[in-house]
């Protein structure tokens, strides 16, 4: 345990010694401290996943905060091994994108030294088992990434999406301060093990509790309504950050909520069904909501809401089955969650790194700008795709492999004998399964958009691929896609460790046909795929020494690069249109439109622009709410000096009597 929080360390110092370097010096060294970091992180991670043992070391700090203990469960584990990773490969991704900021004024000093400060708070989160002093890393890693966010801070949109995600986090701090300070009040101990008691043995303070403690940590995973600061901060902040927020960060909301699941022990029934309902409607939400949008990070922030929808599925079941006492439905949904986790991270880094380099290419992520950018950006292109049909659910890559999981799970509620747990697992099918078609139907309109057809704008200088240092953390994960998509049992296996916490031990592997069920799977797979490329070479050889004519197929009027017919490409807006016109309540849209006036008009438009309903509905009248609240004090604020003196004053007095009173 030394040696993970030594590790933890030195990414911090990483990003202290290149505010001191210049600006090409600066991502370099950040680099080497982020490489000599895994060797104290992973190694320790890794063999407490692989053998289920903890590792434990403790510090001493003055009063209030005492005694704080580190542990490295098999729980963090998982999530420390995404931290390390992930923030590894943005230390990569940066040497190249962070380039278009040399020489314009851009700090990149906090850059860097922010970058540094969360991934060493979020290695901490992970393992800190102490209430305070949890708090003050959670805090410092919204704060660092609330700088990161503002980066490009002379622009306005910037600010105002900083400012509204600071916002949200300290929101989600307020919540889990009162959670852990009412959870420390019932316990008398502020260390996380002391809450068991009061989790498992107080049914009233113990709901309340895991409400106050979801809401706090389910506002940083995105769980609607409390999700609305994703799609502003991702698309504002910096590529690389976007990648870490997205695949990384929010997941420690996630380890939050599954660590209070793993000390409250048999959950309330009715929290279960919650959960599980929530959790589809924020999938559903997300995916709709992804599909309206323009902006290509705004869109992928919708799918990270819509992924943590899928999470959440899995912990709603595994709740499910803790109430049913059926350990199956249980591993399977704590399994499905947990490997969603990781591939979430792997195939949702790849698309913002993909999204990266298309905007270092072309300076734009609106889509309908793009088009035909493949022939440019041949490796991203194949990438993209991958990731693409990964985060769809398909066969072969990963986001399968945890979909079949907690579509397995789902299915054997089934089969017990109680109605309410039939129809949530209907529900539970049906809405996994809509969010799977749905998040298919938007990657078509993303890819075939931006990747295919006919360039919409003319790009100078043209899109490429020279920055290698953007390739990179694409090809790793894009390798991890397909290994873990193929091969599933190098990670299940391990995960298994991570169930025998939730399920009071000895559930694996003394019945291992849960697990055993991904052998055929893995099987048919790698055959399938072995089949293909076996054609493929066929194929190669056959046609090495011949000429291969290619013919011009019908394509429904369609001719080539005329102004006109590039004109007749679908838009992202009305490849959309059908899906969006059916679900038109739950995705408002606002046109702008430019109408024709004459025979033979110059020019026309039309926009459409998706409303968020949680925005809408809920987060703007609470804005309103809270001004015209704020306005009943503005007398308050005269503007005199004498005024706000006399308010010293009254407050000095006030406190000189409360503590006359006290003595």
């Amino acid at each position: 345990m030394p040696y993970y929080l030594s590790g933890s360390i030195i990414f911090f110092i990483g990003g202290i010694i290149s505010i001191f370097l210049n600006e090409k010096s600066k991502a370099v060294v950040f680099l080497i401290f982020s490489l000599i970091s895994q060797i104290f992180i992973l190694p320790e991670s890794l063999q407490v996943l692989s053998s289920g043992v903890q590792i434990e070391s403790f510090l001493l700090f003055n009063e209030p905060i005492g005694t704080v203990h580190f542990r490295l469960d098999p729980l963090s584990a998982v999530f420390t091994i995404i931290i390390s990773l992930g923030s590894l490969l943005a230390a990569v991704y940066s040497i190249g994108y962070m380039k278009m900021y040399h020489g314009k004024n851009a700090s990149l000093n906090s850059y860097y030294f922010f970058l540094g400060l969360m991934s060493a708070s979020m290695l901490l989160v992970v393992t800190v088992q102490n209430a305070i002093l949890f708090l003050i890393v959670w805090e410092l890693m919204s704060i660092a990434s609330f700088f990161l966010v503002i980066f490009e801070n002379k622009k306005e949109e910037v600010l105002k999406a900083g400012i509204y995600y600071l916002t949200a986090m300290q929101i989600c701090a307020a919540f889990l301060i009162a959670a852990f300070s009412w959870a420390s009040a019932e316990s008398g101990s502020t260390d996380f093990s002391s809450f068991k008691d009061v989790l498992i043995h107080s049914n009233n303070t113990g709901i309340l509790l895991f409400i106050l403690f979801f809401i706090g940590f389910g506002t940083k995973a995105g769980f609607v309504p409390m999700h609305t600061w994703l799609p502003k901060a991702h698309p504002a902040a910096p590529t690389g950050v976007s990648a870490l927020m997205s695949g990384v960060m929010i997941k420690t909301g996630i380890y939050g909520i599954l660590r209070i699941l793993l000390l409250t022990g048999m959950p309330d029934k009715n929290l279960a069904y919650a959960v599980l309902i929530l959790s589809i409607i924020t999938g559903m939400l997300g995916v709709m909501n992804a599909i309206a949008q323009h902006d290509l990070k705004k869109l992928l922030a919708y799918h990270s809401i819509e992924n943590i929808g899928i999470i959440g599925i899995g912990i709603g079941l595994a709740m499910l089955g803790m109430v049913y006492n059926n350990q199956t439905i249980s591993a399977l949904g704590i399994l499905g969650a947990l490997l969603h986790t990781i591939n979430h991270f792997t195939f949702k880094s790849v698309l913002f790194y993909g999204a990266g380099v298309i905007y270092y290419g072309t300076h734009t992520r609106e889509i309908d700008r793009l088009g035909g950018i493949g022939k440019y950006l041949p490796k991203t292109s194949v990438m993209f795709l991958i990731a693409s049909l990964a985060i769809t659910g398909l066969p072969v890559f990963n986001g399968f492999i945890s979909e079949f999981a907690i579509y397995l799970g789902i299915t054997k509620s089934f089969f017990v004998k109680d109605l309410s747990l039939n129809i949530a697992a209907l529900l539970g099918i049906s809405g996994l399964a809509f969010i799977g078609a749905m998040a298919f139907l938007c990657f078509t309109k993303v890819y075939g958009i931006s990747f295919l057809g006919s360039p919409r704008s003319e790009f100078h200088p043209l899109p490429d691929e020279k920055e290698s240092s953007m390739l990179i953390p694409m090809a790793v994960l894009t390798a991890a896609i397909i290994c873990i998509g193929i091969f599933p049992l190098f990670i299940i296996v391990p995960l298994g460790n991570v169930v025998n916490q939730f399920l009071g031990g000895g559930f694996y592997p003394a019945q291992p046909e849960i697990f055993d069920v991904f052998i055929p799977i893995s099987v048919s797979l790698t055959i399938f795929v072995a089949a293909i490329l076996f054609f493929y070479t066929l194929r190669s050889l056959f046609l090495k020494k011949k000429e291969v004519k290619m013919f011009k197929t019908w394509d429904c009027g369609y001719q080539g690069q005329t102004e006109a017919a590039i004109r007749m490409q679908y838009t992202s807006s009305s490849f959309a249109q059908p899906f969006l016109t059916l679900v038109a309540e739950l995705v408002p849209r606002k046109f702008k439109l430019k109408k024709i006036q004459l025979f033979f008009p110059k020019e026309a438009s039309l926009e459409s622009h998706a409303q968020d309903l949680s925005e809408s509905y809920f987060i703007q009248p609470s804005i309103r709410w809270l001004n015209k609240f704020l306005n009943l004090f503005s007398w308050i604020q005269s503007g005199r000096m004498q005024q706000y003196i006399i308010y010293g004053l009254i407050f000095l007095v006030f406190l000189l009597i409360w503590i006359l009173g006290v003595e």
